[in-house]
């Protein structure tokens, strides 16, 4: 069969990642296929050539027919394309529905992959009709090996927490800062490391830091990694770390837990929407949930939508337990690794994948 397969492949985002695996998964299994990059201008800012390479290699394919045409990325730019016998879209959303323009063209396709169970049930309370197929994320497991080189730091606390994110409200910096800078101090031997995409923003935490009513000699240390970072040196990133936090207000997946988890880091979040599908009570550290709140002053496509609001005061309280109790958390650290690789092996997700693909042999 031939395939069309449109997103983004060359930047670091999470989907683009997923493409890039996606399309080796079609490679390998013999399939013909043709890409349609939307982010060719990124071409060169994170992959090494080799990869670059690889996969420009795909752009120019020829389709001796079209028989499947597979969109990975966000909903807002999906499409049915009448050219194709199949259509295929995969995508994702963080809050309790997805938005009400997405439905109609969904509706469209033959079928719609999300990577949650999360999102099976947004989607469908959403209306879309369709059928859904749930297929986990796309990850190159065999790259997280928790021993290996460390990155080159200043770090001198002898505990560090890590964080990664956008700086947008979904992510809850706001509820993390505030509630590391409450619970620790100076006299604590711990630190917050924060990488943090948005580099022209950062502003905006020096000033959410400066706000805070504790005085700046008595608050803990923070370090601020905004540099976009290849793969090699996240790796390196996570090994100098000894747990993982981020108090979301919603995922679809959340990739920084499962990689932090693949990491054997402990791992804390919030007990609600798509990483509750790797993640649970024996494998990691909730943060309770005081409610879902309606969204104001977002984008549009959030306003009306609800999100979760984690608890500050249980963010403390676990990262205060898993400061004190190291040998504990690292042990759960260790189970979330064994629980993912046996769970989440990319020859499973690849299996799952073929199964999608291949009935629609019959049809083409």
């Amino acid at each position: 069969m031939n395939i069309l397969l449109d997103g983004k492949f060359y930047n670091g985002h999470g989907l683009a990642e997923g493409n890039r695996i996606l399309l080796r998964i079609l490679h390998k299994a013999g399939f013909r296929v043709r890409i349609a990059p939307r982010d060719r201008e990124e071409k060169h800012t994170v992959l090494p050539p080799e990869e670059i390479a690889f996969i420009s290699s795909f752009e120019h394919v020829e389709l001796p027919s079209n028989d499947i045409y597979i969109y990975n990325w966000i909903g807002a730019g999906v499409k049915y394309n009448p050219e194709f016998r199949i259509n295929i879209a995969r995508t994702t959303f963080e809050t309790d529905r997805i938005p009400a323009s997405w439905v109609p063209e969904l509706n469209a396709f033959d079928e719609v992959w999300v990577q949650s169970t999360f999102n099976l049930q947004t989607f469908l309370s959403s209306g879309v009709r369709v059928p859904l197929r749930l297929i986990p994320n796309f990850f190159d497991i065999g790259q997280f090996q928790p021993e290996g080189p460390t990155l080159d730091h200043s770090f001198s606390e002898s505990f560090r927490f890590l964080s990664i994110f956008d700086l947008k409200k979904r992510k809850g910096y706001d509820v993390l800062l505030n509630a590391y800078l409450n619970e620790f101090s100076i006299d604590d031997d711990v630190a917050l490391i924060m990488k943090v995409r948005d580099n022209n923003r950062n502003e905006r935490i020096e000033q959410f830091i400066a706000g805070h009513p504790k005085p700046a000699e008595q608050q803990p240390r923070i370090y601020m990694i905004d540099h976009m970072m290849l793969l090699e040196d996240m790796l390196k990133l996570y090994r100098v770390c000894d747990a993982f936090v981020l108090p979301t207000r919603g995922e679809g997946w959340g990739r920084p837990f499962f990689e932090a988890m693949l990491m054997e880091l402990p791992s804390i979040g919030t007990e609600w929407s798509g990483h509750t599908e790797f993640m649970n009570s024996g494998n990691s550290y909730f943060i309770r949930v005081k409610k879902l709140i309606q969204i104001e002053n977002e984008l549009p496509m959030f306003n009306g939508h609800y999100w979760a609001e984690p608890s500050m005061k249980d963010l403390q309280r676990k990262m205060r337990h898993v400061f004190e109790n190291r040998e504990e958390a690292r042990e759960k650290g260790k189970r979330a690794r064994r629980e993912l690789l046996e769970k989440f092996h990319e020859q499973e997700v690849a299996q799952r994948v073929m199964r999608e693909i291949n009935k629609f042999k019959i049809l083409v």
